[in-house]
């Protein structure tokens, strides 16, 4: 089980995202940030959103 705090991301959140795979962790990832912080897709995987937000938790997967 992978497992990332959504405030790791750079939101101010304590959410767990959770997943067997990073592709996984990734989708919950997304659906929480659309949910819950009123992202929109294009914002999550483009770069409105602080432009690190997939390298970091890809950073943060790959390290652990």
């Amino acid at each position: 089980m992978i497992k990332l705090l959504c405030r790791e991301t750079g939101l101010d959140c304590n959410f767990i995202i959770e997943g067997e795979t990073e592709e996984q962790v990734m989708a919950v990832g997304a659906e929480h940030a659309m949910k819950v912080h009123g992202l929109k897709a294009e914002e999550i995987f483009l770069k409105t959103v602080p432009c690190n937000f997939l390298c970091h938790v890809l950073g943060k997967l790959s390290n652990d």
